[in-house]
């Protein structure tokens, strides 16, 4: 249908002279350009229009039956919106651009919001809805083409940022594309416009994730990410809880005089600077493309140095829970550099590669889930509050 479309215009019938392109009187139509990328049923209805200009006069009612009757039969297979892709959910979501966190967080937000039932025609998705999906579907390849191309012996270091570039240069053709159909115009040709009411369609999901979701709301700017919690803000949300909950087993006196202690004893104690790691935007684009926990570490050192805060210290209760994340990620990735240098010496010792290659792939699988979903969860953190 498409080729189509390019190909008729040479067979439309001849117009008077002064009926040129150029003497068209073009006006902004509102809801028609400008408005987003063309949908699936806009295709359709501008491929057919295309392919009317050819039809006979007498056989046009018959021809514009069958077209209706094909749009209202896509019309009727229905998806549930919310389960696909959105692109950007909220700032923190467009920056990171990662379309899982952005699905994961839009999924969230829809079961708790009860958009998770709510059904829309085929019809009505547009091509940057199929974008979107297509971008999805490549991060969650690069996972695996990570992974697999890093168990690669001795030059999977160097292999795995390939392929991660070659992924995110995917990534960005796509958005390229999305941008330019965004300035295009929507219209249905010679057809009205499909006015569709669908209904919902329970969709069944585990209970705990449905309690997860309950949990969490929208960083919208009204509250505070669930990353920037600080470890005083947790003490108080507990102590809120537990103290406000009817039906609890415990002694609200009890539970206020422990959480004034701890209090105290963030309030009093304090930890290095050092340790409260930027985010990796902030220390440069080559951090953040490799977001490696010693790297991250080194690169905060440095700017702490050149700021002269290196000897600082904060209390415990500044510490937020981004802080906390990054230690730990920072923690487990070390553990891995140290294991990597370890098989690396056993190999210049004279240890067999039939040894030291199963161990380097073991390690490789087993710090996986920080190397590719430390990122994701992260992201996730940074894009919700608690409910």
């Amino acid at each position: 249908m498409l080729s189509t479309v390019a190909l008729l215009p040479t067979a439309a019938p001849a117009r008077a002279d002064g009926e040129t392109l150029a003497a068209v009187p073009v006006a902004e139509a509102d809801g028609l350009c400008g408005k987003g990328a063309a949908t699936f049923d806009d295709i359709v209805t501008n491929a057919a229009t295309a392919l009317r200009t050819v039809v006979p006069v007498g056989q046009q009612s018959a021809y514009d039956q069958q077209v209706n009757d094909f749009r209202m039969s896509i019309a009727q297979v229905r998806v549930h919106r919310a389960g696909l892709p959105t692109g950007p959910i909220n700032d923190r979501t467009q920056f990171l651009d990662d379309p899982i966190v952005s699905n994961l967080v839009n999924t969230l937000d829809a079961i708790r919001t009860g958009r998770i039932d709510k059904t829309v025609s085929v019809s009505s998705l547009s091509v940057n809805d199929v974008i979107e999906v297509f971008i999805l579907a490549t991060r969650i390849v690069k996972i695996p083409a990570q992974l697999a191309s890093s168990l690669v012996p001795t030059v999977g270091f160097v292999l795995k940022p390939i392929v991660g570039a070659l992924f995110n240069g995917v990534k960005s053709l796509a958005r390229a594309v999305q941008n330019q159909l965004s300035l295009g115009c929507n219209t249905s040709g010679a057809y009205q416009k499909l006015q569709l009411d669908l209904p919902d369609e329970h969709v069944a999901l585990p209970q705990p994730l449905v309690d997860l979701a309950n949990q969490l709301t929208l960083a919208d700017g009204s509250c505070t990410p669930l990353a920037e919690l600080k470890t005083a803000d947790l003490v108080e949300r507990t102590r809120n809880f537990l103290t406000s909950t009817a039906g609890l087993p415990v002694d609200p006196n009890a539970v206020n005089s422990g959480a004034d202690a701890l209090q105290g004893f963030l309030r009093d104690n304090r930890v290095a600077d050092i340790m409260m790691l930027r985010r990796t935007e902030e220390l440069g684009p080559i951090v953040d493309a490799l977001d490696y926990g010693p790297m991250t570490f080194l690169a905060n050192l440095g700017f702490d140095i050149f700021e002269g805060r290196g000897l600082n210290t904060v209390p415990l209760s500044d510490v937020k829970v981004e802080n906390v994340f990054a230690l730990i990620t920072f923690t487990l990735d070390t553990a891995s550099l140290l294991m990597t240098l370890g098989t690396t010496i056993a190999g210049f010792t004279g240890v067999a590669s039939t040894v030291t290659t199963p161990l380097s792939m073991a390690q490789t699988l087993a710090f996986a889930p920080t190397t590719y979903g430390a990122p994701i969860l992260r992201g996730v953190m940074q894009s919700m509050c608690a409910a």
